[in-house]
C-alpha cells in the first residue's frame, strides 16, 4: 500500500511539475515578448494586471502543492529506503 501511494504522489508531482514547466515556458516565450513591444506605462499595468490575476486558487494549488508534494517525496524517499 506504500508503494501505491508512493506511486500516486510521485505521478502528482511529475504532472505538476510539467504544468509549472509549461506556465513559466509560456511566460518567457510569448507573454513578455508581448509585454516588450508595448508602451512602458502600458507594460506596467499589463504585468500589473498579470500579478493579480495570477494569484487564485487553481495556479496556486498546482504551484505551491506541487512544491510541497516534491518537497514530501524528497525527505520521504530516502527515509523510505533506509528501511
Amino acid at each position: 500500500m506504500f508503494n501505491n501511494n508512493l506511486a500516486t504522489l510521485t505521478f502528482i508531482a511529475a504532472i505538476g511539475s510539467g504544468l509549472i514547466a509549461g506556465v513559466f515556458f509560456a511566460f518567457s516565450t510569448f507573454i513578455m515578448s508581448a509585454l516588450a513591444r508595448l508602451q512602458p506605462p502600458q507594460g506596467i499595468a499589463a504585468m500589473q494586471s498579470i500579478n493579480i490575476t495570477v494569484i487564485n486558487p487553481w495556479f496556486m494549488m498546482v504551484f505551491l502543492g506541487t512544491a510541497m508534494v516534491c518537497l514530501f517525496l524528497t525527505i520521504l524517499i530516502p527515509i523510505r529506503n533506509e528501511f
